[in-house]
């Protein structure tokens, strides 16, 4: 028998398209409920009965797989959400309980300084993380100003998005490949285009600041306002900064179990289970120690967690054929280069969510890279980052994933977070299509700089 009738066997016995539909229905109607079922979709109880629905024949396709093929698979998947989960809700509530307050001016070189230490912090503390901990500042600092939309615009681009490539910590669908075996440090490889994009989108958050901040000067409030009064002067503190300490227990876990994780418990399971208890001990050792004023000045609730745990618990069991068909298959879909699977990584990620997208075009790359041959597997992305041909197909994946999210608001959970952060301060944010306005201007130019840099 040849290597083609092998291969040929393979798919024929491997996951039928069908067992698809549901991953593929269950993102499109992420992107398109919220959009014209508004009302149904904001409640937490109907996100958890759709999840439930079109989980339902995946789990029973996967158990009738058997105990050793999809039911395994399933297993998987159940750790992988409750360690995705673990660390966002280890971020959220950690980065909740501290509270930036003072009068900052909102100068430009203000702007950006904040900006710019976003980008930082991104890689550190998670995009969700910075971007709470960031945004009330930077609102408050320029209250005062009546144009703000850009503000808000630069802020998804660079904290929520783009300042989390660095690390698994940065953005969910690196922490995704670091729990599918993605060495805690690769993601350094990528440092090139990270200052890149961030370079680039703060030298223009700066010119187009100064820009705005001068014809408002020059113009005085628009027609039909009152000038705004000054804040009253309240000195600068970093209230509940007890936290760090608890944000640098939650990395040292997260390094430590990736690192030496192996040696430290041989059990995939147990080790799973060690670095979710670490992430949680901190997350609670955060909530006791930090006064409820603190989170009362944040105005933090739970809800977006829930709703993140909810809408995530559907993609994390449709994904599961998903990602095996991709595999199967993934030679023979068109996509090989580099460039093709940033775009294409980049395209899916700009409006539906990015986490399961990297997920999908890594099981793609594992595919392509593979070749046939059974060495390379999905369920460990480490012998992808190895592969001299695979760590190109996943550093595309992983730069247009995480950077294509601030392409639309849906892209990237951190995103509406931001909107809706900011609508409750009364700074101006723009429409769904407003918003896609302004990434398109500036956002595809860039990524095309970046794709003919790195990617070709």
């Amino acid at each position: 028998m040849s290597a083609a009738d092998s291969v040929s066997r393979a798919v024929q016995a491997g996951t039928p398209a069908w067992a698809v539909a549901p991953f593929v229905t269950y993102l499109l109607s992420i992107a398109a409920l919220p959009l014209f079922l508004g009302h149904f979709w904001e409640k937490n109880r109907n996100k958890l009965i759709f999840a439930l629905a079109l989980s339902a024949p995946v789990v029973a396709f996967l158990f009738g797989r058997g105990a050793t093929g999809g039911a395994a698979q399933l297993l998987r998947t159940g750790i992988d959400y409750a360690g995705f989960m673990a660390l966002l809700g280890a971020l959220f509530t950690i980065t909740g309980n501290v509270c930036l307050s003072g009068s900052l001016p909102g100068t430009p070189a203000v702007n950006t300084a904040l900006l710019a230490t976003g980008a930082v912090l991104g890689s550190l503390v998670g995009t969700t993380g910075a971007s709470a901990l960031l945004i009330r500042p930077l609102l408050r600092a320029n209250e005062q100003r009546f144009k703000t939309t850009h503000l808000v615009v630069f802020f998804i681009f660079i904290v929520a998005n783009g300042g989390g490539l660095l690390t698994p910590l940065g953005d969910p669908p690196l922490f995704l490949g670091f729990l599918r075996g993605v060495p805690f440090t690769w993601t350094l490889r990528l440092l090139p285009a990270w200052a890149l994009e961030n370079g680039a989108l703060l030298a223009m958050f700066a010119v187009f600041d100064s820009v705005m901040a001068a014809r408002e000067r020059r113009a005085g409030p628009p027609r039909g306002s009152t000038p705004r009064p000054a804040p009253l002067p309240e000195r600068f503190q970093l209230q509940g900064s007890l936290n760090l300490l608890w944000l640098l227990g939650v990395v040292a876990v997260v390094f430590v179990m990736g690192t030496y994780g192996a040696r430290l418990f041989p059990d995939e399971h147990a080790r799973a289970a060690a670095q979710i208890a670490g992430m949680l001990t901190f997350a609670a050792l955060s909530w006791f120690f930090t006064s409820p004023d603190v989170r009362a000045r944040n105005r933090f609730t739970w809800a977006p967690m829930i709703e993140v745990a909810v809408v995530f618990l559907g993609v994390f069991v449709t994904m599961v054929p998903a990602l095996s068909f991709l595999e199967e298959r993934g030679a023979g879909l068109g996509i090989t280069q580099p460039w093709q699977f940033f775009w294409a990584s980049g395209a899916l990620s700009s409006v539906l969510d990015n986490a399961p997208t990297y997920l999908t075009f890594a099981s793609l790359a594992t595919g392509v890279a593979d070749g046939g041959a059974g060495v390379l597997s999905v369920a460990n992305l480490g012998t992808l980052a190895a592969h001299p041909v695979g760590q190109h197909l996943l550093g595309a994946v992983s730069c247009g994933s995480v950077m294509m999210g601030a392409v639309t608001y849906i892209g990237n959970g951190p995103n509406f977070m931001v909107k809706a952060i900011a609508d409750q301060h009364h700074a101006r944010t723009p429409s769904f299509f407003g918003y896609i306005v302004w990434s398109g201007a500036i956002l595809l130019p860039l990524f095309w700089v970046i794709s003919r840099i790195f990617f070709h």
